[in-house]
C-alpha cells in the first residue's frame, strides 16, 4: 500500500510540487506490513490442537485408590496425582494462551482491516480531481491549481503518518497485551515472528 502512495508522491515531486523522504513517509508502515498476522492466528489454532491433545491426559476423577489398592496403591496414587497435576497445570495455561492469541488475533485482523481501508483513501490515484496520470498536463493547462495539488499531497504524507503510526502502536499494545499475560507463565511465547 505504502508503494502507492510514494508513487502518487513521486508525480509531484517530478512536477517540482513538493519534495520528500520516500524512507521517512514508509518509516511508520514498516512494522504493520511486517506483521504477520496470519502467523498470529496459526499460532492460536496451533495451541488450541496442543490442548485437544492434552486434555485427555489430564486427571480423569477416578481417584487411583479406586482402582488398586494397598501400600503399593497408595504409593503409585501419589506419584499419579502428582503428575496429572502438573498435566492439568500445563492444559489450563495452554489453554489460557490459546484464548489470547484468539482474542489477539481477531483484534489485529480489526486493525489492519482499518489500516487497509485508511491506506485506500490515501493512495486514491485521483489527487484534486484529477486522475494522477494526467494531473501533470491538468496543471499545465491550469485547470487545476499547483497549490491544491501541493496541499493535496502534504494532507495524504501527513495522514498517512497518523495512520501507520496509530496502527503500529495498536498492533504493539496487542502483542504486549498477549505477551505480559504470558510473562506469568513458565513457557515463553513467540508470536508472529517476532513482532
Amino acid at each position: 500500500m505504502i508503494d502507492d502512495l510514494i508513487s502518487i508522491l513521486d508525480v509531484g515531486a517530478g512536477m517540482g510540487l513538493i519534495t520528500y523522504d520516500a524512507a521517512v513517509v514508509r518509516a511508520p508502515h514498516h512494522d504493520v506490513e511486517a506483521f504477520d498476522a496470519d502467523a498470529l492466528a496459526s499460532d492460536a489454532v496451533r495451541l488450541r490442537m496442543t490442548v485437544d491433545r492434552l486434555a485427555p491426559a489430564a486427571s480423569t476423577g477416578v481417584s487411583f485408590g479406586e482402582l488398586w489398592s494397598g501400600r503399593s496403591g497408595d504409593a503409585a496414587g501419589v506419584v499419579l496425582a502428582s503428575a496429572t497435576a502438573g498435566v492439568d497445570a500445563a492444559v489450563a495455561e495452554i489453554h489460557e494462551t490459546a484464548t489470547a492469541l484468539d482474542t489477539a488475533a481477531s483484534t489485529v485482523v480489526d486493525v489492519v482491516g482499518r489500516y487497509a481501508r485508511a491506506m485506500e483513501t490515501v493512495c486514491d490515484r485521483t489527487v484534486a480531481g484529477t486522475d494522477v496520470d494526467a494531473l501533470q498536463a491538468a496543471v499545465a493547462a491550469g485547470s487545476v491549481a499547483r497549490d491544491d495539488v501541493r496541499a493535496e499531497l502534504i494532507a495524504r504524507i501527513e495522514y498517512a503518518d497518523a495512520v501507520g503510526r496509530t496502527v503500529t502502536h495498536a498492533l504493539a499494545d496487542v502483542v504486549s497485551a498477549v505477551t505480559s499475560d504470558a510473562a506469568t507463565s513458565a513457557g515463553e511465547l513467540v508470536l508472529a515472528g517476532g513482532r
